[in-house]
């Protein structure tokens, strides 16, 4: 009896791996199905991009340069990176990311350089912002109730994990997460076309790791990242936080005779998915770090005595002890290190209804003032190449700006239409 219950069990566990093996190839299926849709609305309803776009070379001998840098591997002649290491916490356990959506609007102008939709950043960490990053999930102060359209998600970080702890009393962080009816009434058309982002974003991310399963073209820092915005997007909410990076940008904002400033039916979704790149953001965060309980006018005074305080107790405004490089500025903001989600539209030969683009901010309905602003000016080129000054006190994505523009991302030589 005990042999036949044996060979019973052992038929079960064949049972369920071919099962589960079965459900894989179909999600990858449903997956790959939800991608060819979306190439094949695409493509009825608005010419592609040319999939080969021009690269741009970065200038001689840069002295501020970023990339997508591993954040968990040691730096030749730096400090080791402690196993305790938040960002090394984060990366065994994905549900630690702040995970935020973005998207850089773009146009080439005809006899002048690049230009950047964006905004004049509020906090004063830099000039200008994108001013369009939504969080889809976040800390918070555990002392404090979650804004609004904000619930907490059960897990909590202590801020003694962070390097930039210095008090003698301690803190905590809550993970909050958009709510999925964050925007429940409010422009469901708006919504519809988040929700396509989001079918597309994972089909692709779906795709793309079936590619790598067993490949070493990746590096596992890599795959890892994706994996953190892959379970953030296979939450329903995740909708909410595409919409309102959508809704942030102003794009599609109506101005006061009901028209859309950019026309949603002219646009697809495919261009959103394709263009998007996840890039883990490092910031240069205040030290000591301030509590919660901080007021406004600490905070500011902190900010602006920053740079003469780094530069009187020799610390290095551009990396930290571990050689890792920051990619910007940040307030006490501990959800500034972020998998931030880049997605990116060519308005090149956009008809706009309105060329002054609004922002908005979080759930705000009030106009906030953007601008056109070009690259040059951004610090992301320089003599039609990548720039080599500091991007930082200037343009907090410049940086990510900059790597978009050498990937062929963003297309800054191609037609004026």
């Amino acid at each position: 009896m005990a042999k036949q219950n044996l060979q019973a069990n052992v038929l079960l566990i064949g049972m369920a791996k071919q099962n589960a093996l079965l459900i894989g190839m179909a999600r990858r299926l449903v997956a790959l199905i939800a991608l060819v849709t979306l190439r094949g609305v695409a493509a009825l309803q608005r010419p592609r991009r040319p999939a080969s776009l021009h690269r741009l070379r970065r200038g001689a001998g840069p002295t501020h340069a970023w990339s997508n840098q591993d954040l968990t591997t040691d730096n030749a002649g730096c400090e080791p990176i402690p196993d305790d290491d938040y960002v090394k916490q984060y990366q065994r356990d994905p549900a630690l990311w702040p995970v935020e959506f973005f998207v850089i609007v773009y146009r080439r102008r005809r006899g002048a350089a690049p230009e950047a939709l964006v905004r004049r950043s509020a906090n004063g960490t830099s000039k200008w912002g994108l001013g369009s990053g939504f969080p889809a999930t976040r800390w918070a102060p555990s002392s404090s109730a979650p804004p609004r359209g904000y619930e907490r998600s059960g897990v909590s970080f202590d801020a003694r994990n962070f390097p930039q702890f210095r008090s003698a009393e301690p803190w905590s962080y809550d993970k909050i997460d958009v709510r999925a009816d964050a925007f429940d009434g409010e422009d469901p058309e708006l919504r519809e076309f988040a929700r396509w982002i989001r079918r597309g974003l994972r089909a692709r991310f779906a795709e793309e790791e079936g590619d790598a399963a067993g490949s070493r073209d990746e590096s596992d820092w890599d795959a890892s990242l994706r994996r953190a915005v892959k379970r953030v997007l296979d939450e329903d909410n995740s909708v909410a936080a595409i919409q309102g990076s959508l809704r942030m940008s102003g794009l599609f904002a109506r101005d006061r005779a009901g028209n859309r400033y950019a026309p949603l039916h002219a646009l697809v979704p495919v261009e959103f998915v394709e263009s998007a790149r996840i890039y883990a953001m490092f910031p240069q965060m205040p030290d000591p770090l301030p509590p919660p309980s901080a007021t406004a006018e600490e905070l500011r005074e902190e900010m602006e005595s920053r740079a003469a305080r780094m530069a009187a107790s020799g610390r290095d405004p551009h990396a930290d002890e571990h050689g890792r490089v920051y990619t910007h500025i940040s307030t006490p903001n501990v959800s500034n290190t972020i998998l931030g989600v880049y997605m990116t539209l060519d308005a090149t030969g956009l008809r706009f209804v309105d060329d002054r683009v609004p922002a908005f901010d979080l759930f705000g309905t009030a106009e906030v003032e953007r601008e056109w602003v070009s690259l040059e000016d951004l610090k992301v080129l320089k003599g039609g190449v990548i720039s080599a000054e500091d991007p930082k006190p200037t343009f907090i994505s410049g940086f990510v700006v900059r790597q978009l523009v050498e990937d062929g991302v963003i297309d800054v030589r191609g037609d004026v239409r």
